[in-house]
């Protein structure tokens, strides 16, 4: 009975220690945004022009405190998928989901300057017959304004580049330039 009975208690001290350590931090932050813009997708197929987007969450933790965390899903479709009475069978994209640790850097008040780098996690859809995950890494950088002043909450605009590669199945890849709206409390 002592066998089953310290296994079990263990990962509940564990979940207790780490609840613990989120609710006594008193900085936490959650911010949310979404970035816009035009980039390339790849599979086993040349480069194609794509529209791509992202929504993401983010939030500080006591573990990292000069590293955000960053969950974001990106999508990133063929430009003729947008353009009206452009009749095709199919238009090709690409799906997935990162997990960066982005670090800033300010500069004067307002202005700042953001790294990101992390796991990739890519879905390959670029011939309607291919169906398959990809992982790899995904790094990216941008510059922006933060509209929050003083404040902890509030607004955040900027633009960046990311590019995102898989090492595995059919090397899927994207590269993005994009326009982001952040906003944090």
């Amino acid at each position: 009975m002592k066998n089953i009975y310290i296994p079990i208690n263990f990962p509940l001290i564990l979940l207790f220690v780490f609840f613990f350590c989120f609710i006594s931090y008193a900085q936490l932050r959650i911010g949310f945004g979404a970035s816009i813009g035009g980039g390339t997708i790849k599979g086993e197929s040349p480069s194609i022009g794509a529209f791509t987007t992202s929504i993401f969450i983010e939030t500080n933790t006591v573990l990292f405190l000069e590293v955000t965390p960053r969950l974001s899903f990106i999508y990133a479709r063929d430009f003729n998928a947008i353009i009206p009475n452009f009749r095709k069978p199919y238009f090709p994209f690409v799906q997935g989901f990162t997990l960066k640790g982005i670090a800033t850097q300010y500069f004067e008040n307002q202005i700042f300057i953001e790294e990101g780098v992390g796991l990739l996690a890519l879905n390959d859809r670029t011939f309607s017959d291919t169906d398959v995950w990809g992982y790899g890494v995904v790094l990216s950088i941008s510059a922006g304004w933060d509209l929050r002043g003083f404040n902890l909450s509030g607004f955040k605009l900027g633009a960046g580049v990311e590019f995102g590669i898989t090492f595995n199945s059919t090397l899927a890849r994207y590269s993005s330039l994009y326009l982001y709206l952040n906003y944090t409390w």
